[in-house]
Protein backbone atom coordinates (compact mmCIF):
# COMPACT_ATOMS: atom_id res chain seq x y z
CA UNK A 1 0.00 0.00 0.00
CA UNK A 2 0.99 3.28 -0.95
CA UNK A 3 2.23 5.62 2.18
CA UNK A 4 1.16 8.27 1.30
CA UNK A 5 -2.46 7.13 1.03
CA UNK A 6 -1.94 5.42 4.75
CA UNK A 7 -1.13 9.32 6.35
CA UNK A 8 -3.02 11.06 4.21
CA UNK A 9 -6.24 8.48 6.08
CA UNK A 10 -4.67 9.20 9.28
CA UNK A 11 -4.45 13.11 8.85
CA UNK A 12 -7.91 13.18 7.42
CA UNK A 13 -9.01 11.25 10.57
CA UNK A 14 -6.84 13.60 12.99
CA UNK A 15 -8.78 16.76 11.62
CA UNK A 16 -12.39 14.92 12.35
CA UNK A 17 -11.28 16.99 16.15
CA UNK A 18 -12.37 19.84 15.05
CA UNK A 19 -15.71 20.81 14.39
CA UNK A 20 -15.14 22.80 11.68
CA UNK A 21 -12.95 20.98 9.45
CA UNK A 22 -15.76 17.51 9.55
CA UNK A 23 -17.97 18.19 6.73
CA UNK A 24 -14.76 18.88 4.60
CA UNK A 25 -12.28 16.66 6.30
CA UNK A 26 -15.19 13.57 5.69
CA UNK A 27 -15.75 14.13 2.06
CA UNK A 28 -11.94 13.93 1.46
CA UNK A 29 -12.45 10.73 3.69
CA UNK A 30 -15.00 9.43 1.01
CA UNK A 31 -12.85 10.24 -2.07
CA UNK A 32 -9.60 8.83 -0.40
CA UNK A 33 -11.20 5.77 0.62
CA UNK A 34 -13.43 5.38 -3.04
CA UNK A 35 -9.97 4.71 -4.78
CA UNK A 36 -7.48 2.80 -1.76
CA UNK A 37 -6.88 -0.36 -1.99
CA UNK A 38 -8.16 -3.06 0.15
CA UNK A 39 -4.75 -3.00 2.40
CA UNK A 40 -6.13 0.04 4.03
CA UNK A 41 -7.53 -1.58 6.47
CA UNK A 42 -4.21 -2.23 8.13
CA UNK A 43 -4.42 1.53 8.52
CA UNK A 44 -8.31 1.62 9.45
CA UNK A 45 -7.89 -0.89 12.17
CA UNK A 46 -4.12 1.24 14.02
CA UNK A 47 -6.35 4.32 13.70
CA UNK A 48 -9.75 2.99 15.19
CA UNK A 49 -13.39 4.41 13.74
CA UNK A 50 -13.77 5.99 17.30
CA UNK A 51 -12.83 9.74 16.08
CA UNK A 52 -15.54 8.60 13.35
CA UNK A 53 -18.50 7.80 15.17
CA UNK A 54 -17.74 10.62 17.31
CA UNK A 55 -19.30 12.87 14.29
CA UNK A 56 -22.69 11.18 14.70
CA UNK A 57 -23.07 13.75 17.66
CA UNK A 58 -23.49 16.55 15.48
CA UNK A 59 -27.23 16.83 14.79
CA UNK A 60 -26.96 16.63 10.73
CA UNK A 61 -28.57 14.75 8.79
CA UNK A 62 -26.59 15.05 5.73
CA UNK A 63 -23.64 14.85 7.95
CA UNK A 64 -24.95 11.39 8.91
CA UNK A 65 -25.56 10.37 5.89
CA UNK A 66 -22.41 10.96 4.80
CA UNK A 67 -20.57 9.61 7.84
CA UNK A 68 -22.63 6.58 7.13
CA UNK A 69 -21.18 6.31 3.11
CA UNK A 70 -17.64 6.37 4.73
CA UNK A 71 -18.13 3.89 7.10
CA UNK A 72 -19.67 2.11 4.20
CA UNK A 73 -16.51 2.46 2.47
CA UNK A 74 -14.33 1.48 5.61
CA UNK A 75 -16.06 -2.00 5.99
CA UNK A 76 -16.17 -2.47 2.58
CA UNK A 77 -12.31 -2.97 2.76
CA UNK A 78 -12.51 -6.12 5.44
CA UNK A 79 -13.34 -9.53 4.42
CA UNK A 80 -16.76 -10.36 6.08
CA UNK A 81 -17.20 -10.21 9.70
CA UNK A 82 -13.76 -9.23 10.18
CA UNK A 83 -14.64 -5.56 10.22
CA UNK A 84 -17.37 -6.72 13.44
CA UNK A 85 -14.60 -9.05 15.40
CA UNK A 86 -12.25 -5.80 15.31
CA UNK A 87 -14.55 -3.27 16.04
CA UNK A 88 -17.18 -5.07 17.96
CA UNK A 89 -17.91 -2.20 20.60
CA UNK A 90 -18.46 0.00 18.09
CA UNK A 91 -21.09 -2.25 16.30
CA UNK A 92 -22.93 -2.39 19.62
CA UNK A 93 -22.84 1.51 19.78
CA UNK A 94 -24.34 1.26 15.65
CA UNK A 95 -27.04 -1.30 16.16
CA UNK A 96 -28.32 1.11 18.94
CA UNK A 97 -28.48 4.49 17.52
CA UNK A 98 -31.40 6.36 17.46
CA UNK A 99 -30.84 6.76 13.32
CA UNK A 100 -32.28 4.51 11.46
CA UNK A 101 -29.52 4.70 8.69
CA UNK A 102 -27.28 3.63 11.20
CA UNK A 103 -28.74 0.97 12.79
CA UNK A 104 -29.34 -0.17 8.88
CA UNK A 105 -25.47 0.87 8.22
CA UNK A 106 -24.94 -2.02 10.98
CA UNK A 107 -27.40 -4.89 10.26
CA UNK A 108 -26.08 -5.11 6.63
CA UNK A 109 -22.75 -5.62 7.41
CA UNK A 110 -23.68 -8.17 9.87
CA UNK A 111 -26.06 -10.03 7.56
CA UNK A 112 -22.92 -9.88 4.98
CA UNK A 113 -20.71 -12.02 7.77
CA UNK A 114 -23.77 -14.24 8.59
CA UNK A 115 -24.53 -15.11 5.38
CA UNK A 116 -20.72 -15.96 4.45
CA UNK A 117 -20.37 -18.34 6.74
CA UNK A 118 -22.50 -19.93 9.44
CA UNK A 119 -19.01 -19.46 12.03
CA UNK A 120 -17.80 -15.49 10.62
CA UNK A 121 -18.63 -14.59 14.02
CA UNK A 122 -18.32 -17.46 16.94
CA UNK A 123 -20.58 -18.33 19.48
CA UNK A 124 -20.71 -17.44 22.44
CA UNK A 125 -17.50 -14.74 21.54
CA UNK A 126 -20.52 -12.42 19.91
CA UNK A 127 -23.92 -13.93 21.09
CA UNK A 128 -24.15 -9.69 22.51
CA UNK A 129 -24.34 -8.53 18.72
CA UNK A 130 -26.43 -11.71 18.13
CA UNK A 131 -28.58 -10.61 21.07
CA UNK A 132 -28.82 -6.50 19.63
CA UNK A 133 -29.74 -7.87 16.26
CA UNK A 134 -33.03 -10.06 17.77
CA UNK A 135 -33.88 -7.13 19.37
CA UNK A 136 -34.43 -4.98 16.12
CA UNK A 137 -36.87 -7.34 14.20
CA UNK A 138 -39.48 -4.98 15.85
CA UNK A 139 -37.39 -2.24 15.06
CA UNK A 140 -39.60 0.83 13.53
CA UNK A 141 -37.79 0.83 10.05
CA UNK A 142 -38.86 -1.65 7.62
CA UNK A 143 -35.55 -2.30 6.08
CA UNK A 144 -33.73 -2.12 9.59
CA UNK A 145 -36.26 -4.66 10.80
CA UNK A 146 -36.20 -7.25 7.64
CA UNK A 147 -32.53 -7.43 7.52
CA UNK A 148 -32.62 -7.98 10.92
CA UNK A 149 -35.30 -10.86 10.30
CA UNK A 150 -33.06 -12.55 7.49
CA UNK A 151 -29.86 -12.55 10.11
CA UNK A 152 -32.06 -14.12 12.90
CA UNK A 153 -33.19 -16.83 11.28
CA UNK A 154 -30.05 -17.90 10.04
CA UNK A 155 -27.42 -17.78 13.36
CA UNK A 156 -25.53 -20.78 14.55
CA UNK A 157 -28.08 -23.18 16.15
CA UNK A 158 -26.38 -22.80 20.02
CA UNK A 159 -27.42 -19.10 19.74
CA UNK A 160 -31.11 -19.49 19.69
CA UNK A 161 -32.11 -20.33 23.39
CA UNK A 162 -30.49 -16.78 24.47
CA UNK A 163 -31.39 -14.63 21.80
CA UNK A 164 -34.84 -15.85 21.62
CA UNK A 165 -34.81 -15.66 25.36
CA UNK A 166 -33.87 -12.01 25.00
CA UNK A 167 -36.06 -11.32 22.08
CA UNK A 168 -39.53 -12.11 23.97
CA UNK A 169 -39.49 -8.56 25.36
CA UNK A 170 -40.81 -7.80 21.92
CA UNK A 171 -43.76 -9.32 22.22
CA UNK A 172 -45.37 -6.81 24.41
CA UNK A 173 -44.66 -4.33 21.51
CA UNK A 174 -47.01 -3.47 18.42
CA UNK A 175 -48.69 -6.39 16.23
CA UNK A 176 -46.26 -5.36 13.66
CA UNK A 177 -43.19 -6.48 16.01
CA UNK A 178 -44.86 -9.11 17.29
CA UNK A 179 -45.30 -10.69 13.76
CA UNK A 180 -42.07 -10.26 13.08
CA UNK A 181 -40.79 -11.93 16.06
CA UNK A 182 -43.76 -15.05 14.75
CA UNK A 183 -42.15 -15.17 11.23
CA UNK A 184 -38.30 -15.41 12.85
CA UNK A 185 -39.64 -18.45 14.93
CA UNK A 186 -41.17 -20.18 12.19
CA UNK A 187 -38.19 -19.36 10.37
CA UNK A 188 -36.28 -21.21 12.87
CA UNK A 189 -38.96 -24.10 13.25
CA UNK A 190 -38.91 -25.32 9.68
CA UNK A 191 -35.15 -25.89 10.19
CA UNK A 192 -35.34 -28.59 12.18
CA UNK A 193 -37.11 -30.30 15.14
CA UNK A 194 -35.02 -29.82 17.47
CA UNK A 195 -35.17 -25.49 16.77
CA UNK A 196 -38.70 -25.93 16.76
CA UNK A 197 -38.49 -27.63 20.28
CA UNK A 198 -36.80 -24.59 21.28
CA UNK A 199 -39.51 -22.53 20.37
CA UNK A 200 -42.16 -24.23 21.13
CA UNK A 201 -40.28 -24.61 25.05
CA UNK A 202 -39.89 -20.77 25.47
CA UNK A 203 -43.62 -20.41 24.94
CA UNK A 204 -43.43 -18.79 21.73
CA UNK A 205 -45.65 -21.09 19.66
CA UNK A 206 -48.44 -21.09 22.10
CA UNK A 207 -48.54 -17.67 21.83
CA UNK A 208 -48.58 -17.36 17.89
CA UNK A 209 -52.20 -19.30 18.74
CA UNK A 210 -53.66 -17.70 21.09
CA UNK A 211 -52.92 -14.64 19.04
CA UNK A 212 -55.08 -16.08 16.22
CA UNK A 213 -57.75 -14.84 18.23
CA UNK A 214 -56.52 -11.31 17.87
CA UNK A 215 -59.28 -8.34 16.78
CA UNK A 216 -56.44 -6.98 14.47
CA UNK A 217 -57.28 -8.91 10.87
CA UNK A 218 -54.55 -8.18 8.83
CA UNK A 219 -52.34 -9.74 11.75
CA UNK A 220 -54.49 -12.47 12.26
CA UNK A 221 -53.72 -13.54 8.75
CA UNK A 222 -50.11 -13.13 8.59
CA UNK A 223 -50.02 -15.22 11.56
CA UNK A 224 -52.17 -17.80 9.57
CA UNK A 225 -50.08 -17.68 6.67
CA UNK A 226 -46.92 -18.39 9.17
CA UNK A 227 -48.72 -21.54 11.07
CA UNK A 228 -49.56 -22.39 7.17
CA UNK A 229 -45.46 -22.73 6.64
CA UNK A 230 -45.34 -24.43 10.29
CA UNK A 231 -47.95 -26.72 8.61
CA UNK A 232 -46.11 -28.15 6.40
CA UNK A 233 -43.48 -29.85 8.73
CA UNK A 234 -44.92 -33.04 10.52
CA UNK A 235 -43.75 -31.87 13.80
CA UNK A 236 -45.98 -29.06 12.68
CA UNK A 237 -48.72 -30.69 12.38
CA UNK A 238 -48.29 -32.74 15.13
CA UNK A 239 -48.32 -29.76 17.60
CA UNK A 240 -51.28 -28.06 15.83
CA UNK A 241 -53.68 -31.67 16.30
CA UNK A 242 -52.26 -32.55 19.62
CA UNK A 243 -52.36 -29.28 21.74
CA UNK A 244 -55.59 -28.37 20.81
CA UNK A 245 -54.61 -25.77 18.68
CA UNK A 246 -56.50 -26.95 16.02
CA UNK A 247 -59.88 -27.66 18.32
CA UNK A 248 -59.39 -23.48 19.00
CA UNK A 249 -59.02 -23.15 14.48
CA UNK A 250 -61.99 -25.06 13.87
CA UNK A 251 -63.85 -23.18 17.18
CA UNK A 252 -62.30 -20.29 14.95
CA UNK A 253 -63.96 -21.35 11.37
CA UNK A 254 -67.44 -22.05 12.81
CA UNK A 255 -67.74 -18.58 13.22
CA UNK A 256 -66.83 -16.77 10.16
CA UNK A 257 -69.56 -17.55 7.95
CA UNK A 258 -71.43 -14.86 10.55
CA UNK A 259 -68.35 -12.80 11.19
CA UNK A 260 -68.00 -9.34 9.53
CA UNK A 261 -64.63 -9.92 8.48
CA UNK A 262 -64.91 -13.83 7.49
CA UNK A 263 -64.74 -12.78 3.80
CA UNK A 264 -61.08 -11.80 4.69
CA UNK A 265 -59.75 -14.20 7.04
CA UNK A 266 -61.45 -17.15 5.09
CA UNK A 267 -58.68 -17.33 2.52
CA UNK A 268 -56.23 -17.74 5.38
CA UNK A 269 -58.03 -20.44 7.66
CA UNK A 270 -58.66 -22.51 4.00
CA UNK A 271 -54.81 -22.34 3.32
CA UNK A 272 -53.65 -23.34 6.94
CA UNK A 273 -56.49 -26.26 6.01
CA UNK A 274 -55.05 -27.34 3.32
CA UNK A 275 -52.07 -27.62 4.16
CA UNK A 276 -52.90 -29.69 7.41
CA UNK A 277 -55.72 -31.53 5.26
CA UNK A 278 -52.84 -32.23 2.10
CA UNK A 279 -50.31 -34.08 4.21
CA UNK A 280 -53.03 -35.76 6.38
CA UNK A 281 -56.08 -35.90 4.96
CA UNK A 282 -57.46 -39.03 6.54
CA UNK A 283 -57.22 -38.02 10.06
CA UNK A 284 -58.41 -34.25 9.29
CA UNK A 285 -61.64 -35.16 7.24
CA UNK A 286 -62.46 -38.02 9.67
CA UNK A 287 -61.90 -35.87 12.39
CA UNK A 288 -63.12 -32.35 11.58
CA UNK A 289 -65.54 -33.20 8.66
CA UNK A 290 -66.87 -29.37 9.77
CA UNK A 291 -63.52 -28.21 7.73
CA UNK A 292 -64.79 -29.93 4.66
CA UNK A 293 -68.19 -29.01 4.87
CA UNK A 294 -67.36 -25.82 5.11
CA UNK A 295 -65.01 -26.11 2.02
CA UNK A 296 -68.02 -27.40 0.50
CA UNK A 297 -69.99 -24.57 1.35
CA UNK A 298 -67.86 -21.90 -0.05
CA UNK A 299 -68.57 -23.78 -3.22
CA UNK A 300 -72.58 -23.65 -2.81
CA UNK A 301 -72.25 -19.84 -1.58
CA UNK A 302 -70.72 -19.32 -5.34
CA UNK A 303 -69.37 -15.87 -4.27
CA UNK A 304 -66.62 -15.11 -6.74
CA UNK A 305 -64.49 -13.73 -3.49
CA UNK A 306 -63.83 -17.47 -1.88
CA UNK A 307 -64.30 -19.31 -4.77
CA UNK A 308 -59.79 -18.86 -5.84
CA UNK A 309 -59.30 -20.35 -2.54
CA UNK A 310 -61.87 -22.99 -2.24
CA UNK A 311 -60.78 -24.29 -5.72
CA UNK A 312 -56.78 -23.90 -4.58
CA UNK A 313 -57.69 -25.52 -1.49
CA UNK A 314 -59.83 -28.78 -3.38
CA UNK A 315 -57.01 -29.14 -5.36
CA UNK A 316 -54.39 -29.36 -3.18
CA UNK A 317 -56.44 -32.12 -0.68
CA UNK A 318 -56.91 -33.69 -3.24
CA UNK A 319 -53.59 -34.09 -5.32
CA UNK A 320 -52.39 -37.03 -3.24
CA UNK A 321 -53.55 -40.31 -3.50
CA UNK A 322 -55.15 -40.63 0.16
CA UNK A 323 -56.46 -37.23 -0.63
CA UNK A 324 -58.42 -38.83 -3.30
CA UNK A 325 -59.45 -41.53 -1.41
CA UNK A 326 -60.16 -39.47 1.65
CA UNK A 327 -62.29 -36.51 -0.46
CA UNK A 328 -64.82 -39.00 -2.52
CA UNK A 329 -65.14 -41.03 0.31
CA UNK A 330 -66.99 -38.33 2.28
CA UNK A 331 -69.81 -38.84 0.35
CA UNK A 332 -72.61 -36.66 -1.84
CA UNK A 333 -71.11 -33.18 -1.06
CA UNK A 334 -68.31 -34.14 -2.78
CA UNK A 335 -69.74 -35.38 -5.78
CA UNK A 336 -71.92 -32.08 -5.44
CA UNK A 337 -68.91 -29.77 -5.45
CA UNK A 338 -67.09 -31.61 -8.01
CA UNK A 339 -70.19 -31.20 -10.48
CA UNK A 340 -69.20 -27.52 -9.35
CA UNK A 341 -65.58 -27.41 -10.54
CA UNK A 342 -66.74 -28.88 -13.70
CA UNK A 343 -69.29 -25.54 -14.55
CA UNK A 344 -66.75 -23.27 -13.38
CA UNK A 345 -64.56 -24.56 -16.13
CA UNK A 346 -67.44 -24.24 -18.76
CA UNK A 347 -69.26 -20.94 -17.90
CA UNK A 348 -66.59 -19.02 -15.88
CA UNK A 349 -64.41 -15.79 -16.49
CA UNK A 350 -60.62 -16.32 -16.86
CA UNK A 351 -59.24 -16.13 -13.26
CA UNK A 352 -61.81 -19.17 -12.03
CA UNK A 353 -62.12 -20.82 -15.07
CA UNK A 354 -57.86 -21.67 -14.57
CA UNK A 355 -58.09 -21.88 -11.11
CA UNK A 356 -60.75 -24.25 -11.73
CA UNK A 357 -58.68 -26.24 -14.75
CA UNK A 358 -56.04 -26.53 -12.44
CA UNK A 359 -58.14 -27.50 -9.54
CA UNK A 360 -59.15 -30.54 -11.79
CA UNK A 361 -56.08 -31.29 -12.77
CA UNK A 362 -54.69 -31.74 -9.06
CA UNK A 363 -57.66 -34.06 -8.69
CA UNK A 364 -57.07 -36.11 -11.89
CA UNK A 365 -53.45 -36.31 -12.05
CA UNK A 366 -51.52 -39.26 -10.09
CA UNK A 367 -49.21 -38.48 -7.16
CA UNK A 368 -45.61 -38.37 -7.88
CA UNK A 369 -42.97 -39.81 -5.29
CA UNK A 370 -39.81 -37.48 -5.63
CA UNK A 371 -37.77 -39.95 -3.58
CA UNK A 372 -37.50 -42.85 -5.55
CA UNK A 373 -37.12 -42.94 -9.45
CA UNK A 374 -39.20 -45.06 -10.37
CA UNK A 375 -43.32 -44.75 -10.05
CA UNK A 376 -45.28 -47.00 -8.60
CA UNK A 377 -48.21 -48.72 -9.92
CA UNK A 378 -51.63 -46.77 -10.10
CA UNK A 379 -54.08 -47.66 -7.46
CA UNK A 380 -56.85 -48.89 -9.38
CA UNK A 381 -59.45 -47.27 -7.21
CA UNK A 382 -57.33 -43.56 -8.33
CA UNK A 383 -58.03 -44.77 -11.69
CA UNK A 384 -61.70 -45.36 -11.55
CA UNK A 385 -62.94 -42.76 -9.32
CA UNK A 386 -60.48 -40.29 -11.58
CA UNK A 387 -61.87 -41.52 -14.77
CA UNK A 388 -65.29 -40.89 -13.71
CA UNK A 389 -64.13 -37.53 -12.25
CA UNK A 390 -63.28 -36.94 -15.43
CA UNK A 391 -66.60 -37.94 -17.80
CA UNK A 392 -68.24 -36.08 -15.64
CA UNK A 393 -66.63 -32.54 -16.74
CA UNK A 394 -69.20 -32.58 -19.72
CA UNK A 395 -71.49 -35.06 -21.45
CA UNK A 396 -72.38 -32.91 -24.55
CA UNK A 397 -69.55 -32.00 -25.76
CA UNK A 398 -67.86 -34.82 -24.66
CA UNK A 399 -65.37 -34.09 -21.51
CA UNK A 400 -62.45 -34.39 -23.96
CA UNK A 401 -63.94 -32.59 -26.78
CA UNK A 402 -64.71 -29.83 -24.53
CA UNK A 403 -60.90 -29.80 -23.34
CA UNK A 404 -59.91 -30.21 -26.70
CA UNK A 405 -61.91 -26.66 -27.41
CA UNK A 406 -59.81 -25.54 -24.19
CA UNK A 407 -56.45 -26.21 -25.27
CA UNK A 408 -57.13 -23.14 -28.74
CA UNK A 409 -58.58 -21.07 -26.46
CA UNK A 410 -56.92 -17.56 -27.66
CA UNK A 411 -56.22 -16.67 -23.65
CA UNK A 412 -52.53 -18.37 -23.26
CA UNK A 413 -53.32 -18.39 -19.76
CA UNK A 414 -56.39 -20.40 -20.11
CA UNK A 415 -54.45 -23.36 -22.84
CA UNK A 416 -51.60 -23.26 -20.00
CA UNK A 417 -54.46 -24.65 -18.00
CA UNK A 418 -55.73 -27.35 -20.05
CA UNK A 419 -52.56 -28.41 -21.17
CA UNK A 420 -52.35 -29.14 -17.68
CA UNK A 421 -55.41 -31.05 -17.18
CA UNK A 422 -54.49 -32.62 -20.57
CA UNK A 423 -51.24 -34.02 -18.82
CA UNK A 424 -52.87 -35.15 -15.86
CA UNK A 425 -55.37 -37.36 -17.96
CA UNK A 426 -52.37 -38.46 -19.96
CA UNK A 427 -50.92 -40.19 -16.99
CA UNK A 428 -54.08 -42.64 -16.81
CA UNK A 429 -54.31 -45.65 -19.42
CA UNK A 430 -57.84 -44.20 -19.75
CA UNK A 431 -56.69 -40.98 -20.78
CA UNK A 432 -54.24 -42.50 -23.16
CA UNK A 433 -57.46 -44.49 -24.91
CA UNK A 434 -59.57 -40.93 -24.88
CA UNK A 435 -57.33 -39.18 -26.47
CA UNK A 436 -56.80 -41.80 -29.41
CA UNK A 437 -60.20 -41.60 -29.99
CA UNK A 438 -60.61 -38.00 -29.91
CA UNK A 439 -60.10 -36.64 -33.66
CA UNK A 440 -57.84 -33.35 -33.77
CA UNK A 441 -55.59 -34.34 -31.20
CA UNK A 442 -53.07 -35.61 -33.40
CA UNK A 443 -53.07 -31.99 -35.24
CA UNK A 444 -51.89 -29.88 -31.80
Amino acid sequence: MDAEVAEQLRDLITRLQTDEDIPSAMNQLKTLLVSAPTEISETILEVGLSKILQCFNIFDRHLVDLICEVLTLCFEKFSPGEVIKSFTGNFMYLLRHENAHVRRLAVDEIAKAVISSSNALPIPQYIDVYVAVGQLVGDNDIGVANKAILITSNLPEEAYTKVLEEMKILLKCSSSSKCNVFEVIINISIKSYDLFKICLELGYIDIMVQEIQSLDVLYQLNILELMSTLAIKPYGINYLLNSGAMDKLVTVVIDLKTSPVGGILIPGYMKLFGCIAHYFPKEIIEKYPILLNFLFGLFESGKQAVLPVALDTFGFVGSTTEGKLSLVASGGKFTETMMKVNLLIKNSSSDIKIRALNCLTNLISIEKDTNTANSKPVDHRVTLITREWFRGLSEQPSSMDLLFDICKNPFPDIRLAAFGLLDAVSQHQWGHELIARTAGYRLM
